[in-house]
């Protein structure tokens, strides 16, 4: 029962957001078709899934918190697929919950240090490797992952699995240059948001 009022919830909130969008921004070229529909259908699965799984009733907010982050990744990997775009005002929520939950939970002290080293390098050595919006997801994700007890290895090793994912797959598909590069730009969020959950 807990999950599919989870589930629906999480519906609710990235129905409304995409919409709002699309009205917002008419030229955007984002629309709920069949794929936008199967990735919402797979990112309110897992976000309720984790949290009715992981998430205790005495911390609300610690679920309240997924919730955020769920519907965060998921509507930006509608974008991402549509538009190759990620709207910054989608970070702002899902950035100011994950800060909540880690106010909220019992943090070693280096926990701080951790965030603010993850983020120099996202901003002066990877964000030169993806775009702005890809290094802004695996920051807002490091904020879930250190409230949840994570240090930098953590971190770094959800960096790693999104990028091993996204070289398997573009090498099944032919889509890899003899140097290791994409030979044409594929979105990067949903092999972020893919892979978050084995490390929250």
């Amino acid at each position: 029962m807990l999950f599919w009022g989870l589930f629906s919830l999480q519906m609710i909130g990235m129905l409304a957001v995409l919409k709002g969008i699309i009205r917002l921004d008419p030229c955007s070229g984002i629309c709920i078709d069949r794929e936008a529909i199967c990735i919402l259908l797979g990112g309110s699965s897992a976000g309720a899934g984790y949290i009715a799984y992981s998430c205790t009733g005495e911390q609300p907010v610690i679920g309240i918190g997924y919730l955020f982050l769920s519907v965060y990744l998921t509507v930006c990997a509608v974008t991402d697929r549509q538009t190759c775009m990620v709207y910054d005002f989608l970070q702002l929520p899902a950035a100011a919950a994950g800060a909540v939950m880690g106010l909220m939970c019992p943090l070693p002290p280096e926990s701080g240090a951790v965030l603010i080293v993850f983020a120099l390098l996202q901003y002066l050595v990877f964000m030169r490797l993806y775009g702005k919006g890809d290094g802004m997801a695996f920051q807002i994700c490091s904020l879930y992952i250190v409230s949840g007890g994570g240090d930098l290895e953590k971190l770094l090793l959800h960096m790693a699995a999104a990028f091993g994912l996204l070289g398997s797959l573009q090498l099944i598909r032919g889509n890899l240059n003899k140097r290791g590069n994409l030979k044409f730009p594929v979105p990067f969020i949903p092999y972020i948001a893919g892979t978050v959950l084995w490390f929250l």
